[in-house]
């Protein structure tokens, strides 16, 4: 006599895996088109922005790099400098009103409002010292046209066979999972009520003994895992934080807030090259500082600081902000300076500079002055690396400090 079940069913078997993977299939599919679609759109999106913004910011340098040869009515520079701008891959052609010289100068094509192209302008304004502002030219600038819908259908195709292949990896892997974590566990739980079945009450605790194993170490394992993932995530957090405090006190020096010995060598190299790129002059100037011991011996090492830290400031205010000012140590100090004109815009800068250092402090009810030996080094004359430059300048410092006393 067979053993019968009220629920026996004579139709085809279909295992629960083949089921689950047909009803995850189409909503898969689903979602995979709209994510590739949602990112290609964003991507769209994004590209385009970041090309408004680019040519925005291309302008602005270029209107800016042209300030200084408008105002003093130099053509020729100006000339330079569009053609220079009608050079990059970008850009179809440069205009450039000189209002000083009455002149219009172009470079390359420069589109009509009936073409495709893209047009940029903006004001060339002087501000002089007193903050008045003169209009000394405009700048327009034509763009070639964007290329987005290409980029946008090359971006589709890769997205597409992307989510497509992840698609199908999914698909598998699930197959494998879901036979690993349901199929398998429910045959031994199949089992185990087959036991409890064929022997009698006396085999139900073993039924019992799976459900209650199978629970609590899903459970367990699942729980232990995300406090693991939380504790990692949080470790990791807490080690990029540190590499990020680390990076910044590596390169500051911390009386100063001003760049050390790192960024000195990343600045001029970095200024060497635009400087031989771009055919200008620049000057790294290694000033040390005089009567500084004096001031340690006496007040202390307070005072010390305050006029190390007041020469940083006064140093910062003392050049334009795209120049550099490090420390190198002790009362050392550095400054890079690009696009000089040689040889008067060098010197009129050293007696800027020591003006500012000589000035003098107060200091807890007392006045404290130094002085200052400068040494400058100019590229890429004096040498095309940070080494030569600065034995250069330092060597016309020592010399500077000898003439002194």
């Amino acid at each position: 006599m067979s053993l019968g079940f009220p629920w026996s069913d004579t139709r085809p078997r279909r295992p629960l895996y083949r089921q689950f993977i047909g009803q995850l299939l189409i909503p898969l599919v689903i979602a995979f088109v709209l994510a590739a679609a949602g990112t290609v759109l964003i991507g769209y999106r994004v590209e385009l922005a970041a090309q408004v913004s680019h040519r925005e910011d291309l302008v602005r340098v270029f209107s800016h790099a042209l300030v200084k040869p408008l105002w003093d009515c130099d053509s020729t520079a100006s000339q330079g400098v569009v053609d220079a701008l009608a050079s990059l891959p970008t850009v179809a052609g440069a205009q450039l009103q000189d209002l000083c010289n009455n002149l219009s100068l172009k470079a390359g094509e420069v589109g009509s409002a009936q073409t495709e192209t893209q047009q940029y302008s903006q004001r060339v304004i002087y501000v002089d010292q007193q903050g008045r502002q003169y209009t000394v030219g405009e700048l327009t600038v034509t763009f070639h046209p964007a290329s987005i819908a290409n980029a946008a259908l090359d971006m589709m195709w890769r997205y597409l066979v992307l989510f497509f292949v992840m698609l199908g990896v999914m698909m598998v892997g699930a197959i494998l999972v879901f036979r690993r974590t349901i199929s398998q566990p429910l045959a031994r739980f199949q089992a185990a009520i087959r036991t409890g079945v064929g022997f009698g009450g006396d085999d139900l605790p073993r039924l019992d003994d799976e459900i209650r194993k199978h629970n609590d170490e899903l459970g367990d394992v699942m729980r232990a895992y995300d406090e693991l993932m939380v504790e990692l995530a949080s470790v990791i957090d807490r080690l990029r934080d540190n590499e990020r405090v680390l990076m910044e006190i590596a390169r500051l020096d911390p009386l100063t807030k001003l760049g050390n010995r790192l960024v000195l060598e990343e600045e001029l190299s970095d200024a060497v090259a635009r400087a031989e790129r771009q055919q200008t002059i620049g000057c790294v100037m290694l000033i040390d500082l005089n009567r500084f011991k004096p001031i340690n011996d006496t007040y202390g090492h307070a005072a010390g600081d305050a006029v190390l830290k007041e020469t940083a400031r006064r140093l910062l205010s003392s050049v334009r902000r795209s120049d550099t000012v490090v420390r190198l140590g002790g009362d050392e100090f550095v400054v890079i300076v690009e696009n000089l004109h040689w040889p008067y815009e060098p010197q009129v800068l050293i007696d800027k500079l020591y003006r500012a250092i000589s000035a003098p402090l107060e200091y807890d009810g007392h006045i404290l002055e130094v002085g200052a030996s400068i040494g400058a080094a100019c590229f890429p004359a004096d040498g095309t690396n940070s080494v030569t430059l600065l034995a250069h300048a330092d060597h016309a410092m020592y010399a500077n400090k000898k003439r002194e006393q």
